[in-house]
């Protein structure tokens, strides 16, 4: 017979965090110079549109996607994502062909 085997408490922290969430802005403004490709889904309920525009106000060399028809997380596996992985990569001079070679 099938029995649960989880943490009853695992809720707990979650419930007990302060009502207003930390402010992770700081955080991102300090990859300003690191090179960043964001993939969001398009149906997202946890990465929403104005969040990932605001993403792009703070930060304007980031690279973003937006994947239609997918929510919070795409797979990767669709050939824009494929795609936009390639691209950046290659122009972080990153060959993931050429990583698995050696």
């Amino acid at each position: 017979m099938p029995q649960v085997d989880i943490d009853p408490k695992i809720g707990e922290s979650l419930r007990a965090a302060p009502e207003t969430p930390l402010g992770l802005w700081p955080l991102w403004t300090a990859l300003h110079d690191v090179p960043t490709l964001a993939i969001r889904g398009a149906h997202s309920d946890i990465l929403s549109a104005e969040t990932f525009a605001r993403m792009k106000r703070e930060k304007p060399n980031l690279e973003q996607l937006t994947v239609s028809n997918r929510g919070h997380v795409p797979l990767l596996d669709e050939p824009e994502c494929v795609a936009a992985i390639d691209s950046f990569l290659l122009k972080l001079n990153f060959s993931p062909l050429t990583r698995l070679k050696n």
